[in-house]
This record gives structure tokens, C-alpha cells and sequence, in this order.
């Protein structure tokens, strides 16, 4: 056998190796992407409630109790007032344990709509003053 052939059946199998490698590799990545997309969302919805407990510094001085109900819209429980506004109704009195309430200057519309739900206690409802309450 004389030596061009002999490099020519080798660069042929590694020729045929390395298109192996890149369809290996082309295989791997989308199903590596498909696998990161796929736990990525799961993720994102194990990490959701979190955006509602967890709360940023510059609101400590307002001591408050966040209640989180996590549920569908076809929920019987949730309810829906004015057209506008979603709820759950709680089993406890909620009005009992306020002291004061701050909305985002963004919400001000709905501060007539808190102060009718209010309208029997002597809870204070106040437009927010922290920059990060503007939207």
C-alpha cells in the first residue's frame, strides 16, 4: 500500500469521526438547551412567591404582614369587586390588626376604594413616599 493512500483512509475516518463529534455535539447542546429551558421555568415558578415575601430594604419602617394565597382564577374563592379588583377573602378579620396603610403614589386611584373598605375602622391610608413605591 503506498503512503497517500494510507493518509487518505485516515483522514477519512477522521473525516467521518469528526462529523460524528459535531452531530454528537449539536445533539448534546439542544437537548442540554431544551433541559435548561425546561428547569428554568420550573425555577422561575418555584421562585415566584418569593418576589411577594421577600421585601426590599427601603420599605423596613413599614411593618407589616404579607399574606400569600397562591391559587388558580377558576378558584370559588376568588372574587372579583368593581370589575377591576381580584381577591380572596380571608377567614380572619383583617381590618382588626391594620394601623396604617401606604399605597404606591401610581395607585392613588384606588384610594377611595380602600377607604370605603375601611370606612368603620380608624385605619390611616397614606400615598407612599419611598421612591421605589412609583409605579
Amino acid at each position: 500500500m503506498d503512503y497517500k493512500k494510507i493518509i487518505d483512509d485516515k483522514n477519512d475516518k477522521i473525516s467521518k469521526l469528526l462529523e460524528s463529534l459535531r452531530k454528537c455535539y449539536k445533539n448534546t447542546k439542544q437537548n442540554f438547551r431544551e433541559y435548561y429551558i425546561e428547569n428554568l421555568e420550573l425555577v422561575e415558578e418555584i421562585l415566584l412567591p418569593l418576589n411577594y415575601i421577600i421585601k426590599h430594604s427601603a420599605f423596613q419602617e413599614e411593618q407589616e404582614c404579607r399574606m400569600i394565597y397562591i391559587t388558580s382564577l377558576k378558584d370559588p374563592k376568588v372574587q372579583m369587586s368593581f370589575g377591576k379588583f381580584l381577591y380572596v377573602n380571608y377567614e380572619i378579620n383583617v381590618k382588626d390588626n391594620l394601623d396604617k396603610i401606604y399605597i404606591a403614589p401610581a395607585a392613588g386611584q384606588f384610594q377611595p376604594y380602600l377607604a370605603k373598605l375601611l370606612c368603620d375602622t380608624e385605619v390611616k391610608i397614606e400615598l407612599s413616599n419611598n421612591p421605589y413605591r412609583q409605579t
